[in-house]
């Protein structure tokens, strides 16, 4: 994790407490001039002084560490970039996300909504063009003005038609008219967002905002001490919404039932937390234990996983990030990762760790499952899901030494490498 303003991050936190750097030093057990170095980072600091440091502001290392989130700095530089024609000190991200972690997080979701809206218009532009329902609409349209321009010039040209033959122009006009009027609307249906796409959308939105909030372990659910009703009665939003997160809910619940927390922990631990030796021991699917490994306490000896599903088109189910590991809502992800490959081999698990250009490391695990039975004449439905962590000192596993070492990045407009063959899009940050 790069900790390049981390000090910045530390004097913010300690400002706030109203702590000075002779108490915070006498907590953390360093002098008071080692602190000072620190903070005006000019010193790098080890595991234990970190933890140490974190302990005497009364937050965790990975609260403190968070700041430096490197896919957020590059998030929060790639706005400034964007913004043409304003003189934005994109070179100084990193000390503004140490600084304001709050605001540098607010404006890396208002740049996630704008790429957002980018992908809409990209995929309803790509649609327009190539759409043969929209081809035809077109085509029916142009012939519709046709008829109606054709028939008002003779009407308004020729002085001397009978009455009988203007009506019939007449009745012409009217049909065309309202032949263009149908086909007119039945476009605009076709292209306008439907209720199901913009509820699935929301709904996922106000559960992953839950789950954030509750670092990803929503205890009330696990210990049975609230109910989906209850946290919807909360929840403000349209009714389709709301149902949408009280699916969500209800999933997370049948999850913490099937796989109570405190004895998967204990079994999960003593495996090394493997899935797939944890599916054999609880007769359980591989997905169901990789989201369990996914919604765990946070704690020292306890690997933080995150996890990307996707379908079969590559498009995102469901996404929980770590710190440093930058998940796509709409597409846009590197090519490369596991969970994209898996997808042509169903069943067979694939192990592999990533190495980003930033210099973090994950381990990851990823499979491809079937959704829906088979049916002769018709493709296989697939999902696919990718279990990563960076804590993989924790995981007990003797073929580290043996998987694949993938030189990744996290998408082609924030990843440097010049020479990848998978790249789709120009490295928006080299043009700083």
């Amino acid at each position: 994790m790069a900790r390049t303003h981390l000090g910045t991050r530390i004097r913010e936190n300690r400002k706030s407490k109203n702590l000075s750097q002779k108490d915070l030093a006498s907590l953390a057990g360093i002098s008071a001039s080692y602190l000072n170095l620190i903070e005006h980072n000019r010193r790098s600091i080890a595991g234990k002084t970190l933890i140490a440091l974190a302990k005497g502001l009364g937050i965790d290392a990975q609260t403190l560490s968070e700041g430096m989130d490197t896919s957020l700095i590059d998030r929060v530089k790639r706005s400034g970039l964007k913004m043409r024609g304003f003189a934005i000190e994109t070179d100084r991200s990193a000390e503004f996300a140490a600084r304001f972690p709050g605001f540098a997080r607010l404006i890396a979701r208002l740049q996630d909504q704008v790429d957002q809206q980018e992908q809409q218009l990209t995929a309803l532009a790509d649609q327009m063009h190539h759409d043969p329902f929209f081809a035809e609409a077109m085509h029916l349209m142009l012939s519709n003005i046709t008829t109606i321009r054709s028939t008002a010039e003779i009407l308004a040209n020729e002085t001397d038609v009978p009455i009988d033959v203007a009506k019939r122009f007449m009745d012409n006009l009217r049909d065309e008219a309202n032949r263009l009027s149908t086909t007119v609307s039945d476009v605009l249906d076709h292209f306008e967002p439907n209720s199901d796409t913009q509820s699935l959308s929301q709904g996922t939105s106000a559960f992953e905002a839950l789950l954030e909030q509750n670092n990803h372990f929503l205890a009330d659910l696990e210990n049975r001490t609230t109910t989906a009703d209850a946290i919807v009665q909360n929840t403000d939003g349209e009714a389709s919404d709301l149902e949408k997160l009280r699916a969500s809910i209800n999933s997370y619940i049948d999850m913490a039932h099937r796989l109570p927390i405190d004895p998967f922990m204990a079994q999960a631990k003593q495996v090394g937390y493997d899935p797939l030796v944890l599916a054999q021991m609880l007769n359980t699917d591989i997905s169901s234990i990789c989201f369990r490994l996914a919604h765990m306490p946070t704690a020292p000896d306890v690997p933080k996983f995150g996890l990307l599903q996707c379908d079969g088109s590559g498009a995102v189910l469901y996404r929980k990030q770590l710190s440093t590991f930058n998940l796509p809502r709409f597409g846009g992800a590197c090519a490369l990762w596991p969970v994209y490959r898996c997808m042509s081999q169903t069943g067979q698990p694939v192990s592999a760790f990533l190495d980003m250009p930033t210099g973090e490391r994950f381990y990851t695990f990823s499979i491809s499952y079937p959704v829906a039975p088979p049916q002769i004449g018709m493709p296989a439905q697939n999902e696919s899901i990718m279990l990563f962590t960076a804590n993989y000192d924790l995981l007990a596993n003797a073929n580290f030494a043996a998987l694949p070492q993938l030189a990744v990045g996290l998408q082609c407009t924030v990843c440097p490498r010049p020479n990848c063959t998978a790249r789709r899009d120009a490295y928006l940050l080299g043009k700083s």
